[in-house]
């Protein structure tokens, strides 16, 4: 049909290699949408005959000749030296897709066709999409992704903190309905004892107290589905499309968890004694945001002052409570309550502050259980004060479930065969402990020097004696025996 209209040569033409023809095929390619594209079209030989491109698909004719036909004003011709015919498509469109043919008004007419594969990058239909969403906790969550691109797009979920994506959990211990201060149906130690556990498996607490089914670091699919959702599921996550067409595109939906109060105190019971200072901790966690406060042993809540000073740290849905009594005072023992509240709920941990004796001072220069003496470093490395006595044993010395004894008892246990004194060399013995006793009698001052290191100096002639001693024995034996032989 198209033919007919461009009929300009001589039908009866030479067909003895004079006709026109085509040096390359026009090729495939392939261009991205809002680029410009060119389809290259070369023919030798072309004479009188005249060329034309056609859109297949739609049947248009876009060029005769030197002419542009159609009306888009996107279409453009390059010729040079009656050789070159090549289509130019500016700013191409999705619609701009499909077959194109540089032809030849031959008769039987000649042709080569290419194709324009116009490709898209993905993009992500927000309406049909998910957004931000808040839920209670155990509860089932579908979200959704869907996103237009040529070649079609595939949709693959993470998380924007590139933790797994947990897609199966089941609360063990715990229930999503929680009010008040019913923690759990186990006691406090338990659940003491339980999170104790967990928080040594994961120090982000309370990762561990639930049992995940499976998890991902990706999945794919437009749809994400997580059952039984746990605090642990919240945050963001990122749908993300993309088809190998840059840039890839992604779309934020953030997951909000909520659940009432629950409370954690690490220890329970704490001992202290007049004028110490004192730090309680308590953890908590909720969602919303929960109120935090603390009360003390008469009930009303603490707020900072002079005697008392509390401190919060929060993270996500987790908060760290310390209370820090800067001097305790006989008004200070009793029970304290860490207060978390929202609007689901409420709850608290409990910890009971009680009276303990106050360590006893040492001073320079008192002997020790070890058999030594304090000096001064020690004494004002320790403030002066050591909450247990110190006792020096050396492994594999004592027998085990055993408690040292005082000086008296050791005194008690002396070997009768044995003398002691200042001697510094001699040493006590029980069947069960041995303590080194460096003359307690000598009482230096913080120079080192006194009665005690005179005492030595006189023992190094005297062992030298014995040596010199020694070693003439040994050496009369052997001229004895010499003599024998």
């Amino acid at each position: 049909m198209v033919m007919t209209s461009l009929s300009f040569g001589d039908s009866n033409e030479d067909m003895t290699g004079l006709l026109p023809r085509f040096t390359k095929d026009v090729p495939n390619i392939t261009v991205t949408v809002g680029r410009d594209a060119l389809l290259p079209c070369t023919v030798e030989q072309l004479r009188g005959f005249k060329v034309a491109w056609v859109q297949v698909d739609t049947q248009t004719i876009l060029t005769i000749h030197k002419l542009v036909i159609t009306r888009n004003p996107r279409i453009a011709l390059l010729h040079n030296d009656h050789r070159s015919w090549h289509l130019e498509i500016k700013n191409v469109r999705e619609s701009d897709r499909g077959w194109y043919m540089c032809q030849v008004n031959t008769d039987p007419m000649r042709s080569r066709q290419g194709y324009v594969d116009v490709v898209v990058p993905p993009d992500i239909i927000d309406k049909e999409s998910s957004g931000d969403i808040t839920v209670r906790e155990g509860q089932d969550v579908t979200l959704t992704c869907h996103a237009k691109g040529h070649p079609a797009p595939n949709i693959t979920w993470r998380r924007e903190d590139n933790r797994d994506i947990l897609l199966n959990t089941a609360q063990r211990g715990r229930s999503s309905g929680m009010q008040g201060n019913s923690v759990a149906s186990k006691s406090k130690d338990e659940e003491l004892r339980a999170r104790d556990s967990d928080e040594d498996e994961d120090e982000d607490y309370p990762g561990k107290g639930f049992g995940s089914d499976g998890s991902a670091k990706v999945v794919k699919g437009e749809t994400l589905v997580l059952k039984k959702v746990s605090r642990l599921q919240m945050g963001s996550y990122l749908c993300i499309a993309s088809n190998g067409i840059p840039p890839s595109i992604s779309k934020r939906a953030h997951l909000r968890v909520q659940f009432p109060p629950m409370a954690w105190v690490p220890q329970q019971l704490e001992g202290a004694y007049i004028g110490q200072e004192l730090s309680i901790e308590c953890r908590t966690e909720a969602f919303p945001k929960s109120i935090n406060y603390w009360t003390g042993p008469g009930g009303d809540m603490i707020v900072a002052g002079p005697r008392y000073e509390p401190l919060l740290a929060d993270t996500s849905y987790k908060v760290f409570m310390m209370l820090r009594i800067r001097s305790v005072t006989v008004e200070d023992f009793g029970t304290y309550r860490c207060v978390a509240k929202n609007s689901l709920g409420m709850t608290d941990g409990i910890i009971r502050v009680y009276e303990i004796d106050s360590p006893k001072l040492y001073h320079p220069g008192e002997v020790t259980a070890a058999g030594g003496e304090t000096n001064a470093e020690d004494f004002e490395e320790r403030g002066g004060h050591s909450p247990t006595p110190s006792y020096k044993q050396e492994s594999g010395k004592y027998k085990s479930g055993q408690s040292g004894k005082g000086l008296n008892e050791v005194a008690g246990e002396q070997d009768p065969g044995k003398s002691y004194g200042r001697e510094p060399e001699h040493r006590g013995r029980s069947t069960l402990y041995e303590y080194t006793l460096k003359d307690p009698f000598d009482h230096r001052g913080p120079s080192g020097h006194g009665s005690g290191a005179h005492t030595r100096a006189s023992v190094l002639p005297l062992l030298l004696l014995l040596l010199l001693l020694l070693l003439m024995t040994t050496t009369a034996e052997a001229v004895c025996g010499h003599s024998h032989l």
